[in-house]
């Protein structure tokens, strides 16, 4: 990952807004521009990068960060320190501010990203410091078009989170639970030296109506929906996949209702174009339900971005107002949730082409 490139993009960026440096505050943020989210802000200036961290986390911010940053650590506490700890001795507050002194950056020539600063540390920060100016939507911007790096490392994560969905399929028998297959999920992942993006979706029957049910002791039987959400974390990218699949010989209902949010699907992915709203796709794939009766059953939005988060922009939804970009990743999941008979939903992440789209997730989606 090239993150001094990063560095380098968005003080540019902000150089555009007369802004000499900025204060990057969000772990997700932090991490995109360095390396690391051990830190609770990033100072960039043009002749210092500090990274601002609790005292516990000192030792990995410096063992991860990617850009030759300064880190310095705050506490409170009166205890003993190391003798070449470069630490400030107070509140995270009191400590941004001695950090900005630090990097010699005035407050009208300073950027922050406000959305993630708490109410109580901006006030403090103004009074003492002065007003300085929102950059949110530059950096979100900037995260919305994903590095050719970027790409690799979330379809990493994809190939990971398909092998830990086939090693819960071969353990699928009558009598496993949710919760053992959730488990088993969590192991491939964990054993492969990465994390889940997320606590892993399994749900059977009727409580894979709720879409975004927790794994519980529900045993499978013969004849149940399985719907399974899962995705892998690698060097910091998120992956997100679901499928939903019959455990035995699929009913002519499950049959047609799963064919019907897969044509659901495939209707949003032939949509896919460079300047397409996410709006108009959201409303495509709902067209195909409409006809057969089912767009009531879906109630949440065709897809989000994905990235450094889970749920990032773009959106795909009713209410959306994004244009999609060349190089976006995002998911396109339909879905339907019917009370008492249970939930289907068909998910991939792509990224967006000059062509149209590529698929970053390739399992097997017809598993009926």
């Amino acid at each position: 990952m090239n993150f001094k490139g990063r560095i380098e993009k968005i003080l540019n960026l902000i150089s555009e807004k007369e802004l000499d440096g900025a204060i990057i505050v969000g772990g997700s943020n932090i991490f995109y521009l360095s390396g690391t989210d051990a830190a609770s802000a990033l100072i960039i200036g043009p002749r210092e990068k500090i990274l601002l961290c609790p005292r516990l986390e000192a030792l990995r911010a410096q063992d991860e960060e990617k850009i030759g940053a300064r880190v310095i650590s705050y506490t409170e506490a009166d205890v003993e320190f190391l003798e070449d700890e470069d630490l400030i001795k107070g509140s995270f507050s009191e400590a941004l501010i001695k950090a900005l002194e630090i990097a010699e950056l005035k407050a009208e020539k300073t950027g922050i990203t406000k959305e993630k600063v708490s109410t109580k540390t901006l006030q403090k920060l103004e009074k003492t410091y002065g007003t300085v100016k929102p950059i949110d939507e530059i950096l979100k911007q900037m995260r919305r078009v994903k590095y050719s790096d970027e790409v690799e490392a979330i379809t990493k994560a994809s190939r990971l989170a398909e092998k830990a969905l086939r090693k819960a399929l071969y353990f699928m028998e009558k009598g496993v639970t949710e919760g053992e297959l959730a488990g088993i999920i969590l192991h491939e992942i964990y054993r492969a030296g990465a994390e889940p993006s997320f606590p892993p979706i399994v749900a059977f029957a009727e409580h894979s109506a709720h879409p975004h049910a927790k794994p519980g002791n529900k045993k499978l039987e013969r004849g149940d929906l399985v719907k399974i959400d899962l995705g892998a974390r690698v060097e910091g990218y998120c992956s997100d996949m679901t499928r939903t699949l019959v455990f035995g010989e699929a009913s002519e209902k499950q049959r047609q209702l799963l064919k019907a949010v897969l044509s659901s699907q495939q209707a949003a992915l032939e949509a896919l174009r460079v300047g397409v709203k996410g709006k108009t796709v959201d409303e495509k794939a709902r067209e195909v339900l409409k006809k057969k009766g089912l767009a009531k059953y879906f109630n949440h939005g065709l897809g989000h971005g994905v990235g450094v988060d889970i749920h990032e922009p773009p959106t795909l939804s009713p209410s959306s107002k994004d244009s999609l970009l060349e190089g976006e990743v995002f998911t396109v999941e339909p879905g339907i949730y019917i009370k008492g008979f249970g939930g289907i939903r068909i998910e991939d992440t792509v990224v967006l082409t000059s062509e149209g789209y590529k698929p970053l997730t390739r399992f097997e989606r017809e598993l009926w």
